[in-house]
């Protein structure tokens, strides 16, 4: 990668950061227009915001029975009484698909499609982890982001806020649990958030009016389903391998241009050269860990396609796609840098 080999101003770096990383369906890339305007609208609202500085809380997450961690660089924090979680961890362990609209910092949850359900259901298979808790200062920045929960516009209650974190929107507990309709709790003795998917619930609820179970029990890990072994056919069809691997795409895109937007204002709110230098050291390694995720992405398919007999003509699509992209964004950076 090169994208961090000129030296480039910030609201630059923040247009690579949303323009170069788009992973890549065959659908028409960002604007340079609109990519700017992102900059000039995240800038603004960071500069004018506040930072806070708050120590992350050693909490125990269960979904639908199964105990979960956060990635690697996502937290669970206190604040003003408040207790915060990040947004699309939280949304996907209850099998809810997350999108965020960078240009007008709007962030959208909804019930997710079959292939989306796929994604996400990978996604948790990758969560289920028992990482050691290490007690962290974290400093995050406000973010006057909006929300819409399932169609409806969602605000944050007086006097609490959201904030951005590598790329991660945390938001308040009981504000989420209100806006996505799920049941969730916190325990303040043992320090443990539980929550339910709605599809867990009524399995549990079918279980105990049937008489075959006690309540709800611990259950083993969510296993990714492919649309084709929902259905029981033999053979996958070229629509739903191209359709989960799009659903995958989209996904990754809206997962790196999160990160990197996140990435991107700290580099901004940097004090020091050699903060500065640290920060773009991270944005390499995400920009490569996100390359690595898409070829792997399109090397599945193309393996899917040929062992079902269809024409792998699509992949060279999604990967000049995904070459313009990061061609793109090389050139926008060195134009501003010139």
């Amino acid at each position: 990668m090169i994208l961090f080999k000129v030296k480039i101003p910030a609201a630059a770096l923040l247009t690579v950061a949303l323009i170069g990383s788009a992973p890549l369906t065959a659908s028409a890339p960002i604007s340079a227009s609109a990519a700017v305007a992102t900059v000039t609208a995240s800038t603004a609202t960071t500069k004018a915001s506040n930072t806070i500085k708050v120590q992350n809380a050693d909490v125990k997450l269960l979904f639908d029975g199964v105990a979960l961690q956060p990635p690697a660089g996502q937290y669970v924090f206190m604040y003003n009484n408040t207790t915060y979680v990040p947004l699309r961890f939280m949304s996907y362990a209850l099998q809810k698909s997350v999108s965020w609209d960078a240009k007008n910092l709007k962030v959208t949850v909804a019930e997710p499609s079959s292939s989306e359900l796929v994604v996400i259901k990978e996604y948790l298979m990758n969560a289920t982890t028992s990482a050691s808790f290490t007690s962290k200062s974290i400093a995050l920045n406000n973010v006057n982001a909006s929300y819409v929960f399932s169609g409806n516009n969602k605000a944050l209650p007086k006097g609490q806020s959201s904030y951005l974190l590598n790329g991660s929107i945390y938001v308040p507990l009981r504000f989420l649990s209100e806006s996505v309709g799920n049941s969730i709790s916190w325990d303040q003795k043992t320090k443990t958030i539980t929550a339910n998917s709605k599809g867990y619930e009524e399995k549990n609820t079918n279980v105990n009016s049937n008489g075959n179970g006690s309540g709800p029990t611990a259950s083993a890990s969510p296993t990714p389903t492919s649309t084709s072994e929902a259905s029981g056919s033999g053979k996958l069809s070229y629509e739903t391998i191209t359709g989960e691997t799009e659903a995958k795409l989209n996904a990754l895109k809206s997962q790196s241009q999160s990160t990197l937007m996140g990435i991107a204002l700290e580099y901004v709110n940097a004090k020091d050269e050699t903060a500065k230098q640290s920060i773009k050291v991270r944005g390499v390694q995400q920009l490569t860990s996100f390359k690595a995720s898409f070829n792997s992405i399109v090397a599945d398919a193309e393996q899917k396609l040929n062992n079902n007999g269809y024409s792998t003509g699509i992949i060279q699509q999604y990967r000049d796609e995904f070459e313009s992209q990061l061609q793109l964004g090389e050139d926008i950076a060195e134009g501003m840098a010139n």
